[in-house]
């Protein structure tokens, strides 16, 4: 059965990872692993699954030309790209999707910064999740926590129906003291905010639960057959809000799976330095760095030669614009200091 869409969102500003990352390049096309970006191993991610149909991605206008590159080099067969002319986060951007597809189309909804390195397992939890999207209902990833963090969402599971759970409640990021119950009591999971749904269920719950959304997105989409298709004006009326908030937190269709996949939402350089190669002193090293007794540091110069000595848990990251320079620890701190060097 060829029903499956994938969905990529290809929104956001790239603030968490900055200066590799910045609005105008943000990190999922950033070569920031290995030389590859996070949109093309997203991309890569699909090849395999079965039953694909062309996707579609949703991006912004300053993001258009990013995108086209990279599908340039992609097997993946996408059309079209929806383009928003101002971000409204998830919400109003799953329902562009959805409107722009066909009614029984099982839209496999996924952001284009995370990573996941074990793929094959990834394709083969979508394949038993479209078996219940097919049957109405919304279907969302659990991630298995393996540390508390206070970074991420979580969702309560109630009762089990087969290889999926019934939600109870979502939880917003909590605070250590929480964060280290609800990793280790076997109810909760981390929100890793991808969708199973079929596109007509997202257009029946999103008018039920955020008409407004629903009709600014309608009211900006024309399609036009076009490989581009840009949305209205009608769209910067939508109210900006999450898919979690605008729909799974209150249907009743909604369903968790929860996954083991090596999921990391390569949010902060902490993550990134997870996620990439380091070597016997814990140091992940990307160009002319020169290094004397240091330690489990992120430390990346893309455009003249860093010295760094006697220190552990580092991060130093040199661009021709910025220099920063702060501990591992502090890693969520990059955000508020991007905001107040634009400032």
């Amino acid at each position: 059965m060829n029903d499956l869409r994938p969905v990529i969102l290809s929104g956001g500003s790239g603030t968490r990872l900055w200066p590799l990352s910045t609005p105008e390049t943000p990190k999922q096309f950033s070569k920031l692993l290995a030389g590859h970006s996070l949109f093309e191993l997203t991309l890569a991610r699909l090849d395999g699954l079965e039953g694909l149909v062309p996707a579609l991605v949703v991006t912004g206008e300053r993001h258009l030309t990013h995108v086209q590159r990279e599908l340039a080099r992609s097997p993946i067969e996408v059309g079209p790209i929806i383009v928003e002319p101002e971000g409204r986060n998830t919400a109003p951007a799953v329902i562009a999707a959805a409107l722009a597809s066909d009614p029984h189309d099982i839209l496999l909804i996924l952001p284009s910064d995370h990573l996941i390195s074990d793929d094959t397992g990834f394709r083969d939890v979508v394949e038993v999740a479209a078996t219940f999207a097919r049957e109405g209902s919304i279907v969302t990833f659990g991630g298995s926590p393996t540390r508390p963090e206070t970074g991420y969402g979580y969702i309560e599971v109630d009762e089990e129906e087969g290889l999926a759970r019934r939600i109870k409640r979502f939880k917003e990021k909590p605070d250590l003291e929480e964060a280290e119950l609800l990793s280790t009591d076997g109810r909760h999971f981390w929100n890793l905010g991808m969708f199973v749904v079929r596109a007509d269920v997202v257009i029946e719950e999103g008018r039920k639960h955020c008409p407004a959304v629903v009709a600014a997105v309608e009211s900006s989409l024309e399609p036009t057959g076009e490989a581009v298709v840009e949305l209205g004006e009608q769209f910067r009326e939508a109210p900006s809000i999450s898919f979690d908030h605008a729909v799974m937190e209150h249907t009743e269709r909604g369903l968790v799976i929860p996954i083991s996949v090596g999921w990391n939402d390569v949010g902060s350089y902490r993550t990134l330095h997870a996620a990439s190669g380091r070597d016997a002193q814990g140091n992940h090293l990307t160009g002319d760095v020169s290094l004397s007794d240091v330690t489990g540091s992120f430390i990346s110069a893309t455009s003249r030669r860093v010295v760094v000595a006697g220190v552990s848990d580092m991060i130093v990251v040199e661009t021709p614009e910025v220099v920063l320079v702060l501990p591992m620890e502090r890693a969520q701190d990059v955000r508020d200091l991007q905001k107040k060097d634009d400032g």
